[in-house]
């Protein structure tokens, strides 16, 4: 079951996006819970991090919807935000809290339908694949979000997390048939990148974040594919 979030002040718009997500459940054979906000202070208030999705009109009373979406962001990075607008330059900022994309009212149900494919991808992609290491002196778990990237260095593999560094015996093939589905690339054959961190590609390096890495010439096409998918939402 998904679960959606819809928040909006005009009630007629809420109702054509409810009339939308039932024909969407019939025509993909999808299971939906629905609930409603209409303003984003509401929202904010009430939000309890089990919405998967969420239709997020900019212009309320109380408070606004990028306003909302940024103090949702500091307590939900995986859920999939969807504004709507009356005027296409408000959503201009969405990139601020990682939105996934805007729609313009009124809304027709093949944008619709588009989007919400888009957002289904979305929470695919941001379902939290967890890895166990073990190191010599702990044994910890990562979620795939988390990971920077990873190194193989002889016998083990380094992971490069958020919350820091591990060093663990392992194979980059094992790894990449359980990471290359989640939003990861390889830039070598022993260097597995989560393409979220990914800053900048050059010409014969990467960047994630302020590590520059190579990138291989044999990778080099193959990385930037998958960024750009990555970048659409359909890796």
């Amino acid at each position: 079951m998904i679960r959606i979030g819809l928040v909006d002040d005009d009630l007629e718009h809420l109702q054509l996006m409810r009339d939308y997500l039932t024909r969407y459940e019939r025509e993909e054979d999808a299971v939906f819970q629905i609930e409603e906000y209409h303003n984003g202070l509401n929202f904010v208030e009430d939000y309890d991090g089990q919405l998967d999705i969420v239709f997020l009109d900019i212009e309320m009373p109380h408070m606004d919807g990028m306003t909302a979406a940024r103090k949702i962001r500091e307590r939900d990075a995986s859920l999939a935000i969807v504004f709507l607008t009356n005027l296409a330059q408000y959503a201009i900022h969405g990139y601020e809290v990682n939105a996934i994309d805007f729609m313009v009212k009124p809304v027709g149900y093949f944008l619709f339908a588009d989007k919400m494919k888009k957002a289904m991808r979305f929470i695919r992609r941001n379902t939290q694949q967890s890895i166990v290491l073990q190191t010599d002196d702990l044994i910890v778990k990562v979620i795939a979000p988390d990971i920077l990237y990873i190194e193989k260095d002889k016998n083990y593999l380094v992971y490069y997390t958020r919350a820091g560094n591990y060093r663990v015996r392992g194979t980059m093939t094992a790894l990449s048939d359980t990471l290359l589905n989640e939003g990861f690339s390889l830039c070598l054959s022993g260097c597995l990148v989560n393409l979220r961190y990914v800053t900048s590609i050059g010409k014969d390096t990467i960047s994630v974040g302020n590590t520059v890495l190579p990138v291989s010439r044999q990778r080099r096409k193959s990385f930037k594919e998958d960024f750009l998918k990555y970048l659409g939402g359909d890796l």
